[in-house]
Formats: C-alpha cells, sequence, structure tokens
C-alpha cells in the first residue's frame, strides 16, 4: 500500500475526520496516480486513514476508512450502500414522490460519488478518473444492495471524451416522468450532465408551493425546465419562467403539459435576466413572488456572471419589480459561498437599497442529500426566503 505522509502540523484535521485530503498538507504527492489507494500518515508514520486518490477540488483524493485493516472490496462498498439505503426508508415510502438520491458523495462516506433513483432508473455521478477506477467494484455493490429497473452514469471529471449513458438493466424510453411532491416532471438520464430536475431543491419547490405561490403572480428566473413554476402553477394566479436556453421552452412546455396545465396560460421568455428585468420595467411588470436560482458561473455573449461577484445585481434588478409586500426566493447551490457570506449579501444588498425585510425562511439540502458534519462545503445548497416590506 502506497502512503502519503502529512506535513508537520496538518495532523489534527485529518484526526478529527476532514474528508478531503488537500494536496498542501502532503509532503510529496508525486507517486500517488488516480485510482491509488493509500494510507494517510503523520510525520512519524502514524496510521490515520485508508483513502484513495481522485483529484476534485483542491483536493488529492478522499478519505475511505480509518480502519487500517478494512479492505477497499465489493463487501465494503456494499456495507455503505446498504446503510445508505436504510437511510432513505422514509423516501422509499414518500407518498408522491419518487425520485431521490440514494447515496451522496462523503456525506455516506465516498467522496466524489453520487447515485440517484429516478421512480428505479439509478443514475452514477463519478466525479473524478480516480473514483471511476472503483467502477467495477461499486457497481457490483449497487447491484448487490439496490433495486433497480436500468443504470445510468455521468462523468463529472475533465479531460474525458464519455459522458457516460447506459450501463445495465433494461434502458427505457427517455424522457421518463417522475413524481416529486405530487408534481410530475420529464426526465433523461441519456442527455449531457443535466437530467431536467435537480432533485436537492424537493423541499424549497414545496415549500413555495405551500407557503408562496397561492394566488401570487411568480416569477421564476434562470428557470431551466420550469419545476418551481410547474410547482406553483396549479395554486398561482399566473407564473412566469425566464432563461436564455432556447430548450427551455420546450421542455418547460412538456412540463407543463405532464400536469395538465395548459403552456399558453403560463408565460415563458427565453431571454437573458438582466434583460427581462429592462423587459419587466418597461412593460410595468410585478410580481408577488420571485426566484432566484442562478448557476454559479455562466457566460454569454454580452458579459459574464459569477454568483459570488453578481448576486447582488440579481437582487437589485429583482426589487424593481418586486410588487409590495412581495416574497424573494434567493437560492445558490456554491458550495464555496458560504450561508454567512450569503446571508451577509442579501442583508447588505437590501440595506443599501433602503427597503425594510425579514428573512422568513432559511432552507438547505434535503435528508436524502446526506452531509458530512465536519465538511462544510458538503451544505452547499442555500435558500432564504426574504419578504419585502
Amino acid at each position: 500500500m502506497k502512503t502519503a505522509t502529512l506535513n508537520k502540523g496538518k495532523e489534527t484535521k485529518y484526526k478529527n475526520q476532514y474528508p478531503l485530503i488537500d494536496e498542501e498538507d502532503i509532503y510529496n504527492h508525486d507517486h500517488l496516480k488516480e485510482g491509488d489507494l493509500f494510507y494517510l500518515v503523520t510525520e512519524q508514520g502514524t496510521y490515520i486513514a485508508t483513502c484513495y486518490v481522485g483529484r476534485q477540488h483542491k483536493g488529492l483524493g478522499w478519505v475511505l476508512s480509518y480502519d487500517q485493516q478494512q479492505n477497499i472490496d465489493i463487501a465494503f462498498f456494499e456495507k455503505l450502500f446498504t446503510l445508505a439505503k436504510e437511510d432513505r426508508t422514509y423516501f422509499y415510502n414518500l407518498e408522491g414522490t419518487n425520485a431521490f438520491r440514494l447515496f451522496n458523495s462523503e456525506g455516506d462516506g465516498v467522496g466524489g460519488l453520487t447515485i440517484d433513483n429516478y421512480n428505479g432508473h439509478l443514475l452514477i455521478q463519478w466525479y473524478s478518473k480516480g473514483i471511476y477506477k472503483f467502477k467495477y467494484l461499486i457497481l457490483q455493490a449497487i447491484q448487490n444492495v439496490f433495486q433497480y429497473t436500468s443504470i445510468f452514469e455521468k462523468m463529472r471529471f475533465k479531460d474525458t471524451d464519455f459522458e457516460g449513458g447506459f450501463v445495465t438493466g433494461e434502458a427505457p424510453e427517455f424522457p421518463i416522468v417522475i413524481e416529486e411532491n405530487f408534481a410530475f416532471y420529464n426526465v433523461n438520464l441519456n442527455d449531457g450532465l443535466m437530467t431536467g430536475i435537480f432533485l436537492d431543491q424537493k423541499e424549497v419547490r414545496k415549500k413555495l408551493r405551500d407557503q408562496f405561490a397561492s394566488n401570487n403572480k411568480v416569477l421564476n428566473l434562470f428557470s431551466y425546465t420550469g419545476a418551481f413554476s410547474v410547482i406553483s402553477a396549479p395554486i398561482a394566479e399566473q407564473t412566469t419562467s425566464v432563461d436564455l436556453a432556447n430548450r427551455s421552452r420546450s421542455l418547460t412546455e412538456e412540463n407543463f403539459g405532464l400536469n395538465s396545465i395548459d403552456p399558453k396560460s403560463q408565460y415563458i421568455y427565453v431571454m437573458d435576466t438582466f434583460d427581462f428585468y429592462s423587459y419587466a420595467e418597461r412593460h410595468q411588470l410585478l410580481y408577488d413572488t420571485i426566484v432566484i436560482d442562478p448557476p454559479s458561473f455562466a457566460r454569454n455573449k454580452k458579459k459574464t456572471f459569477s454568483v459570488m461577484k453578481d448576486y447582488d445585481k440579481l437582487i437589485d434588478g429583482a426589487l424593481n419589480i418586486l410588487a409590495p409586500q412581495g416574497t424573494l426566493l434567493l437560492c445558490t447551490n456554491n458550495s464555496a459561498y458560504s450561508l454567512k457570506s450569503f446571508k451577509n449579501t442579501v442583508k447588505k444588498t437590501l440595506e443599501d437599497a433602503d427597503v425594510d425585510y425579514d428573512i422568513v425562511e432559511v432552507m438547505g439540502l434535503p435528508k436524502d442529500f446526506k452531509t458530512h458534519p465536519h465538511y462544510k462545503p458538503s451544505k452547499y445548497l442555500k435558500a432564504i426566503f426574504v419578504q419585502v416590506k
């Protein structure tokens, strides 16, 4: 077994079960190749953990076990998957929802690996070449533990020409239809990196429907396939979906149709969010609830957008078209953007705009997206409901 020796003074955080091995903490890692198993040891050679090399974020790899006698084999992954399955008993029995995360990376014990269940169709996502080297062991363990109709995979790391696709089982015709909170959505597991819905937002969507959509005009920015609009539409006065991608219109219309909602009864705009702000102001449009859920980074022909630098501009633009007593739903999935920093941005922007407001609710990941208690970036999702007075 290869070893990686920690620089002096770096032992404490790993003894406290920090799961990501930072490259700068290792004395010399030139001998470590993607997929290698290695022992993490102190300067004196004392064993701390068994890890694998899978370069991701700023990390060299991830901790797998704190037991030096533990073999990293099919049985090891079977045990982790069995525990993860038991933890999701609630979701297996949840009425009105049949899509959820089965295994969530470092939160369930293997950084760089996720497994999602879309009504029996499983999606494995590999986040490094290193974890992909364990494909045979992991796939066999998945088949031994989880019930499934089909299994698909997606590569989420660079330096590969293979995006993923069908692995085993009975391949379905796409799109398949999943149910979440009694609403229906199209999903395609074999079309690039996106699937059609972000499962981590399921509880945020439910909160929007239950408390902030009834009889309201709801504006959904960066709407993608319209999930926030779809769950709001049956009880809202109207929904408006805005996204720059051309295909967003047809995907959103199809999701409305799945839920017996006439797409023509809702508004869909294919345009840049900031351009829509200008359009809405010119036409004196006002919205009771505005959902802002941008990507962490985006670029078009006109400009570059960074969520950490430009979120204040999104809030400012929304305030100009927010109805009196309106609500903002502000979201980010940027793991580098801490909840404290995000809240500070929200508060400062609203205070600079000289508006009175209440932070009504702060939400994070649902329980199927299990997080790691010693690794803050695993709690990447932040959703803040703000009532502007």
